[in-house]
């Protein structure tokens, strides 16, 4: 026993501890009822003898007690039961609490509400008019005033609820069931409803129930678990660094940004179409650059039409219209081109070149995958690789660790990053860390489909909540000094919260953060990077960015 013990946790152990005295508990009084009816057979049987010394048997209120002198002193059964069945609960409750307490810990908020859960009418509401491209700023204020949860009045009596901590994320998260449901990307859903000759869904954006799941097992088969060709992966990322040493001025300075989004443009048509789109391309990459305009301005739109569906709906989705016709013109003739080469000889790299191979769905849901491919990695990996070498600039510390990390993958500066085996821990903590500081987006959004307790308050089916991932990555109760950038602390468990969750997590993650982790280490292997400006202030249109352009100094290294 001694043995089995010393094999446990300290918790279990004392679970154990209770488990055990009630096992002593129970066996006691079977054996105390056992002796009770043994002696009671003895005087019945006996209650004629003349030995009055030896049996004493009384009646006492209809009871009839037995005793065998001291050494036979007993409890009666009726006596025994209310002592047993006292300390049995006892036990039990003891029991529980222990286990309780170490697999379950209090709700964050239980300070707040010690006794009960608040209504959902208690939950404080904001109604000032704010600027879309603020929300960030304008969420973080609402959680330094009012707390965790905040609900803000919406059209038709409706409420957005506004989550700031990360245990409220997980229970959204965990109720999702099968069919999670996102009020977002309303817009995209019209556009593509009226065209029923292009496409036959709405999309996984604004897709719901049924029609969503049928994209999405589509999209979680085969085709979106490639990998795209390492060779040319790692060949677009060199151009890049030939086009950033191309285009320095005389001090060094460049704005990354636009290289980047073609870089991404590029990485994408690798991994969509098995393609090189020419985007790094010293001449003739014009194309790229209106399909990055085109997917920022869908964006802007997306995001406008969420947060204010009413004001200037009509121009706004008339400016879509000619961005999402122009975005499919392209994409239709690469499309094209991809079914003619594989008639001629099948191809086995490529979103596109596998979904029109095996037959899984049909040619307008296989170009919608693509279109959503394409919008939802256009923005987020340039602008976190971006934030990522904006503060490697700003920490020359860190940057010089990161840059021995990369020498040791990449000896020379020809070097291929996945040619090499050592890791690049570091370059990843960055990676996180700067996912952390600074998402490409503020958070993720859930129509919760039963009631929760969010915060403390009770918050009823069908409310539309908005999980701030941005803002609980700030705060102090997270992180100490959250505002400082600290690769040591890379969280990958939160901070894949960035990418969603539950079944509707961003099918992208994994091709997004290889190409992060790629980007990174080549780019700090080849430059030293450096910024002498101010703090650079951000602003949200779907995704976050720098309000002005961020310019950087890039030094090439020699060796």
């Amino acid at each position: 026993m001694v043995k089995v013990g010393k094999l446990m946790s300290c918790s279990k152990q004392l679970c154990f501890a209770y488990v055990l005295q009630l096992a002593a508990v129970d066996k006691l009084y079977k054996k105390n009822i056992e002796r009770e009816e043994e002696q009671q057979e003895i005087t019945y049987n006996e209650s004629d003898t003349d030995d009055k010394d030896t049996y004493d048997t009384k009646e006492n209120n209809n009871r009839i007690v037995t005793t065998t002198g001291h050494r036979h002193l007993h409890i009666s059964r009726i006596e025994l039961i209310p002592t047993y069945n006292d300390l049995l609960h006892k036990l039990c409750v003891g029991a529980w609490r222990t286990f309780s307490s170490k697999v379950t810990k209090e709700p964050y908020w239980i300070a707040k509400f010690p006794d009960r859960i608040a209504s959902f009418d208690e939950i404080p509401t904001v109604t000032e008019k704010y600027n879309p491209r603020k929300v960030p700023e304008v969420a973080e204020g609402w959680f330094k005033k009012y707390g965790h949860v905040v609900k803000e009045p919406m059209q038709y009596g409706k409420y957005n609820v506004h989550l700031f901590h990360f245990d409220d994320f997980r229970t959204v998260y965990r109720s999702d069931g099968d069919f999670p449901i996102r009020q977002s990307h309303y817009v995209i859903a019209q556009y593509r409803q009226e065209r029923k000759n292009l496409y036959d869904h709405v999309g996984l954006g604004p897709g719901q129930g049924t029609e969503w799941r049928h994209l999405r097992d589509i999209a979680r088969g085969k085709a979106f678990a490639l990998r795209p060709s390492k060779e040319k992966s790692e060949d677009a990322v060199d151009d890049l660094v030939e086009i950033i040493k191309s285009n320095l001025n005389d001090k060094g300075e460049i704005e990354l940004l636009p290289w980047l989004h073609r870089w991404a443009f590029e990485s994408i048509g690798i991994v969509a179409l098995n393609r090189r789109l020419n985007a790094l391309a010293k001449s003739n990459n014009e194309l790229a650059d209106k399909m990055v305009e085109a997917s920022a301005l869908t964006d802007e739109i997306i995001a406008l039409t969420t947060m204010d569906p009413t004001t200037m709906y009509d121009e706004r989705y008339k400016q879509l219209v000619e961005a999402q016709d122009f975005f499919y013109s392209v994409l239709r003739k690469y499309i094209d081109d991809i079914k003619r080469d594989i008639e001629l000889e099948p191809e086995s790299d490529g979103v596109a070149q596998v979904l029109f191979q095996s037959g899984s769905c049909t040619e307008n849901d296989a170009i919608t995958l693509i279109m959503d491919l394409f919008h939802g990695s256009l923005q987020t990996v340039p602008l976190t690789a971006l934030m990522a070498f904006y503060h490697v600039a700003r920490h020359g510390g860190i940057q010089a660790e990161a840059r021995e990390e990369a020498k040791q993958r990449m000896p020379k500066k020809d070097s291929r990053y996945f040619d090499g085996t050592e890791p690049v821990d570091y370059t990843q903590s960055i990676v996180y860390e700067t996912l952390r500081l600074n998402p490409p987006i503020i958070g993720n959004g859930r129509v919760i489909q039963k009631d929760l307790v969010l915060g403390g308050y009770s918050v009823p089916a069908y409310t539309n909540v908005l999980l701030h991932f941005q803002v609980a990555c700030r705060q102090e109760e997270n992180y100490k000094e959250p505002l400082k950038f600290i690769p040591e602390r890379a969280d990958p468990s939160r901070i894949t919260y960035v990418f969603g969750g539950s079944n509707r997590m961003c099918l992208g993650k994994a091709f997004a953060m290889r190409q992060l982790f790629l980007v990174v280490a080549k780019v700090i292997r080849n430059f030293e990077i450096s910024y002498d400006g101010d703090e650079i202030s951000m602003i949200n249109q779907m995704h976050n960015k720098p309000e002005k352009p961020l310019i950087l100094r890039l030094k090439p290294i020699d060796e």
